[in-house]
């Protein structure tokens, strides 16, 4: 069953439960595997949570933690919540590198260990690979030279109420700049277009050009065939050669002749 599936069997519980039913689902909720969101979840249990007075308020403190909390905030407010399992607090210590990872994208070693309470660094490494990447609520990369873990993705948290309007600047600092940006490209679009219009114009042109040329060459051709046919009509018959090389007829001329003719038909 997938995150959201087991959201949403916990928030039809949510809706008959009264009581101590809802201590206990408030519970078992927190330390589910893979389930990381409990927004939803605080805002069905409100009305139940406000009729139970001060025994519910440590539950709401629980789920509240689990919404927006960190491990050195439950360190603080440990005594005022119900007692949790290991299971729970290892959720808090994913919950707390999310948070992080959400804020910075390079964490230091240092860092986690301080917000984290864990001593040792080979301690730190088999919690981030076992517990953050392998149950996917960290896409990251290790760098041990560095010292330090490389956020690539992380899972959301819940946002407190009292930051929605931040979110909401933030949110809104980004759509303009992302309308910056497509302005931008919009530009560069058209420019592009105008660009590519312009140059197929201009092949069009040269390829008519060449049309024409051609086209006016071959006419020059023709013309130029036709005048040197006529000239050879006009001028000397080609036939002739031949009677004078076989001697044909009576008065065919000499050597001499025959020389004359040829120059005649060179000039």
């Amino acid at each position: 069953m997938d995150a959201d599936a087991k959201l949403q069997s916990f928030l039809l519980l949510a809706k008959g439960a009264k009581g101590r039913s809802i201590c206990d689902l408030i519970v078992k909720a927190t330390a589910e595997l893979g389930l990381y969101h409990f927004g939803e979840l605080l805002d069905a249990c409100q009305g139940q949570l406000a009729d139970g007075g001060e025994q519910m308020a440590p539950y709401r403190a629980l789920l509240e933690l689990f919404c927006y909390g960190t491990w050195p905030e439950y360190q603080q407010h440990k005594g005022s919540l119900p007692a949790l399992s290991p299971q729970h607090e290892l959720k808090i210590k994913q919950l707390t590198v999310a948070s992080l990872g959400t804020h910075q994208k390079v964490l230091p070693y240092d860092l986690l260990q301080q917000q984290l309470a864990i001593s040792t660094v080979r301690d730190l490494e088999d919690f981030i690979i076992t517990d953050c990447f392998y149950t996917g609520l960290v896409v990251g990369k290790l760098d041990q030279r560095q010292s330090c873990l490389q956020v690539h993705d992380v899972v959301s948290r819940d946002v407190r109420p009292t930051d929605t309007k931040e979110l909401a600047e933030a949110v809104g600092n980004w759509l303009a700049t992302a309308q910056v940006v497509l302005q931008t490209l919009e530009g560069e679009a058209a420019a592009a277009s105008a660009a590519a219009a312009a140059a197929a114009s201009r092949r069009k042109e040269v390829e008519n050009k060449q049309e024409e040329l051609k086209k006016n060459l071959k006419n020059e051709l023709e013309r130029t065939g036709d005048a040197g046919m006529m000239l050879d009509e006009a001028g000397y018959d080609v036939m002739d050669d031949d009677r004078l090389l076989m001697g044909a007829g009576p008065s065919a001329p000499g050597p001499a002749g025959l020389m004359g003719r040829t120059k005649s038909r060179r000039r």
